[in-house]
């Protein structure tokens, strides 16, 4: 088994040299899976750890062995998903108790471990030009590759923006393990527990909806909702955000596209997180086969039904009408919503 791993090591006689452009969950899921297969990987990231991010950080459950087996699993359990609207709601559990932790900590947990194994982190370091078996950093500095791996949105984020994301932290809220999901015309807003305290609240809004007064006048029952708690941050977080859905990469011998280069699902499936982090783990061993288009392939018909309904869920959420009539149904089958959940995940 070593000499296999040995041998996998190395391409066209020479040992790879693997290189991450984005520092992301997809990425550094790609880097501790590289340095557990003994690969030499260098990971680039234009800003620094630890950050916040514009996340719902929820982590599904599919994930989670593979956090598990690196020991960083996230420690809040989410055990039910609660549905709320102005005149209705509807609460279910999960079959298999989901997680959630801050981006702040989850992504230095990976950082540490990867480092910790060996692998390079180049922080506050940005791409200038891909060119074929190099890379130019912004100080003009070249670095040599075997593989590329490309995680970073911004390299084919050119569709204009659709929605404005809003997120803050809130303490002192009486929620315990709980995700609370409150539909809105054209948007939504997720509420849920990350640990110590703290309580995630992360809003995906048209883009005339681009400050928090004018949510909590959109949805009242929202801002009843938080009314007891306090605000943990001084600002809100806000970003533009693009269309959803999977893209069209360019086929390149040795590249391979995972996170936001290859697509992004809409956060109303809970899915972004296990995509990044079981689509990175993937794609390493694909690079361990000197496999870019085996990939490629793989990649699309693992995930091509679940972006399918994650936008059904975005659909359905964006629609006040639409997600009344399901509360009710939801409410006439109590399993169904459960058992919907179990069926669309990634297998």
């Amino acid at each position: 088994m070593a000499l296999a791993l040995s041998l996998d090591c190395y391409y066209g006689g020479l040992m790879k040299k693997v290189i991450v452009i984005g520092g992301g969950v997809a990425g550094l899921s790609a880097l501790n899976r590289l340095v557990d297969l003994g690969i030499s990987v260098t990971l680039i990231e234009a800003g620094n750890y630890p950050s916040h991010k514009i996340c719902g950080e929820f982590f599904s459950p599919e994930c989670l062995p593979i956090l598990s087996a690196w020991n960083v699993e996230p420690p809040k359990q989410i055990k039910s998903i609660s549905l709320v609207t102005q005149n209705h709601s509807l609460s279910f559990p999960l079959p298999t108790a989901a997680r959630s932790q801050s981006h702040f900590e989850f992504d230095e947990n990976l950082v540490k471990r990867a480092q910790i194994k060996g692998a390079q982190i180049l922080t506050n370091t940005k791409v200038k030009e891909i060119r074929k078996n190099e890379i130019i950093l912004d100080n003009e500095k070249a670095l040599p590759y075997s593989d590329l791996i490309i995680s970073a949105g911004r390299f084919f984020n050119t569709s204009p923006p659709h929605y404005i994301g809003l997120k803050t932290y809130f303490k002192d809220l009486n929620m315990e393990n709980d995700l609370e999901m409150y539909p809105l015309h054209g948007g939504y807003a997720g509420l849920s527990p990350v640990g110590k305290g703290y309580f995630n609240f992360t809003c995906l809004l048209p883009l005339h909806i681009d400050h928090q007064d004018k949510l909590f006048k959109a949805a009242p029952h929202l801002q009843h909702r938080l009314q007891h708690g306090q605000m943990a941050w001084k600002e809100w977080m806000t970003c533009r955000i693009p269309a959803f859905g999977m893209k069209k990469t360019p086929i390149q011998p040795n590249t391979y596209f995972i996170g936001d280069a290859a697509g992004t699902i809409p956060p109303a499936s809970g899915l972004g997180l296990s995509i990044a982090i079981t689509s990175g783990y993937m794609c390493a061993n694909y690079v361990a086969k000197n496999d870019s288009l085996g990939f490629r392939d793989a990649w699309y018909h693992k995930y091509k039904n679940i972006f399918a309904y994650g936008h059904f869920l975005h659909w359905l959420l964006t629609k006040p009408l639409a997600i009344q009539s399901a509360i009710r149904l939801g409410k006439l089958f109590p399993k169904l919503p459960s058992g919907l959940f179990s069926k669309n995940r990634i297998i």
